[in-house]
């Protein structure tokens, strides 16, 4: 499927959620990121749920999804606003 939002386009499969020069795929158990943004590996079964925040206290405004499992953030993606509750919806779906 691919989606037009109000400013990025993206697309997603069953395994895979591709933005831009970004991938989020799941692969053997776990959720990977590569491209532009940080790059992750996280195991699926310790993720519990997924936030985001903007910090404004930082010099850039960049928005972060937080991955979280057992009460701890297990690793961060900086994504753009346009984005990201596609983002953690996806995320929240394949955990859930």
């Amino acid at each position: 499927m691919t989606f037009l939002t109000e400013k990025c386009e993206f697309s997603t499969t069953n395994t895979e959620f591709i933005w831009k020069k970004n991938k989020l795929v799941i692969e053997d158990g776990y959720l990977i990121t590569s491209g532009v943004i940080n790059n992750i590996r996280v195991p699926l079964k310790s993720i519990e749920t997924v936030v985001w925040c903007i910090n404004p206290a930082k010099p850039t405004i960049s928005p972060a999804l937080k991955i979280i499992g057992k009460g701890i953030v297990l690793a961060e993606i900086q994504v753009g606003t346009d984005i990201i509750n596609d983002i953690q919806d996806w995320i929240l779906k394949k955990v859930g």
